[in-house]
């Protein structure tokens, strides 16, 4: 993977299975409050581990190597992918929620001359938009997935 201006982002997995051009890859899934000394008793922590599934969901990668199940892999992935991804998954929809919720509110306030609605305008008017933000980012945004880098020796594999 060719990169001139950021960062590479790499990860191991194994390979769980292969499904004609594609490879289902498994990674450990840590969050960054594993490494804390104060993890036990951080409200972050805590939030982490209730909204982080326990379930490994594998990542579907196109096989750009041989490969076969049960090979430890190393994947690839540009840093400044992983942050319009996050900006598609999280930014977007607060945008719309907020973007639609003002507007929702100044509708109910000046058109409609239903000022004590306003509030409740706001709040349908965010959901509408936050429910927008996400629709977007599922239907029309088609993220780009990490790459094989390269099958890992046994020795060199960490999982």
């Amino acid at each position: 993977m060719e990169n001139q201006t950021g960062r590479i982002l790499r990860e191991q997995g194994v390979v769980v299975a292969i499904e004609g051009q594609e490879v289902l890859v498994e990674t450990q899934r840590t969050t960054g409050c594993s490494g804390c000394a104060s993890a036990s008793g951080c409200g972050t922590s805590a939030l982490s581990k209730l909204f982080s599934g326990t379930s490994k969901k594998p990542i579907r990668v196109k096989k750009s190597l041989s490969c076969q199940v049960g090979d430890s892999v190393e994947l690839v992935l540009d840093e400044s992918r992983l942050l319009q991804h996050s900006f598609m998954a999280y930014g977007l929809p607060l945008i719309g929620l907020f973007v639609f919720s003002i507007t929702f509110s100044s509708l109910a306030v000046h058109v409609l001359q239903l000022p004590g609605q306003a509030d409740l305008a706001a709040i349908l008017g965010g959901a509408f938009g936050l429910y927008c933000g996400w629709w977007i980012t599922r239907k029309i945004y088609k993220p780009v997935m990490p790459e094989l880098s390269k099958v890992l020796e046994p020795s060199q594999a960490v999982i």
